[in-house]
């Protein structure tokens, strides 16, 4: 768009270069007869003039900025569901472990291919005892801003990863279940269900905050222009050209010989 339209302007001018050119010659042309260098030489101007251009757009590249939209308050509820439910999946298949014959098979997520499960925690800062409400919304709330703050909103892949584990193994040794998670989920699977869960309900509220052009490419053949065009495809570039003569002048200062240019306008 900005070469199409600089080179229209770009033309303009050319052919106010081309004009006083012309102005210059008729002007040589009128001194050398004893008639004519007693009129004025006639000069092209152009006080003002006025462009319709009509263009279809062939391409365009856009560059967005995504952010995560979910308020704190909800994001700490969110997770804290979901904790809650894991803990009660967790304990309602200790329960039918221990009451029913045979392995019972739980429909999981699989996960992502480019996430790796995470190891089951063997140990965990505090163990056995009771989980303290500020250490658990001092987690979340790291969570939260690294989240926010993360520099490329379309990957939380990573942050996702490391501190749902953090938060998921806290919350399984401080109910005292880590023992009975190992033995019931030997490959890990309810974290790993519930990160691609989590991570899908992150990458869902990432959205686009705003949006700019980088380029906006013109198809600028007239043809095209007139047959492949409707109401809803062309739009008219309106540009208004104020012509301003620019005058360089010359000052020569005579005590130090030093010439200095003087730009003045019309």
């Amino acid at each position: 768009m900005s070469d199409y339209i600089g080179f229209i302007f770009s033309e303009v001018t050319r052919a106010r270069v081309i004009a006083d050119s012309e102005s210059r010659r008729i002007a040589e042309l009128y001194a050398t007869d004893e008639v004519l260098k007693n009129f004025s030489v006639p000069r092209f101007k152009i006080p003002e003039m006025n462009l319709s251009i009509p263009v279809i757009v062939s391409g365009a590249k856009f560059s967005t900025v995504l952010a995560f939209s979910v308020k704190k308050d909800d994001f700490i509820a969110f997770l804290q569901t979901k904790m809650k439910n894991a803990l009660t999946t967790l304990r309602i298949k200790m329960r039918r472990i221990s009451t029913l014959p045979g392995k019972i098979d739980i429909d999981l997520v699989r996960p992502r291919p480019n996430i790796i499960a995470q190891p089951i925690r063997s140990a965990v800062k505090g163990r056995g005892s009771k989980k303290d409400p500020a250490s658990d919304e001092k987690m979340l709330n790291e969570f939260y801003i690294l989240l926010k703050e993360n520099s490329d909103p379309s990957d939380p892949d990573n942050i996702v990863h490391i501190k749902w584990s953090e938060y998921f193994f806290a919350a399984i040794e401080s109910h005292k279940l880590l023992d009975d998670y190992k033995k019931h989920y030997p490959n890990n699977e309810l974290y790993i269900q519930t990160l691609n869960e989590v991570l899908e309900w992150v990458k869902h509220y990432t959205i686009v905050v705003s949006t700019r052009i980088d380029n906006l490419l013109v198809d600028p053949e007239t043809n095209t222009v007139k047959n492949n065009s409707t109401d809803s495809t062309i739009f008219l570039i309106n540009a208004k050209i104020m012509e301003e003569g620019i005058f360089i002048k010359s000052v020569k200062n005579t005590e130090t010989g030093e010439e200095n240019k003087i730009v003045e306008f019309e």
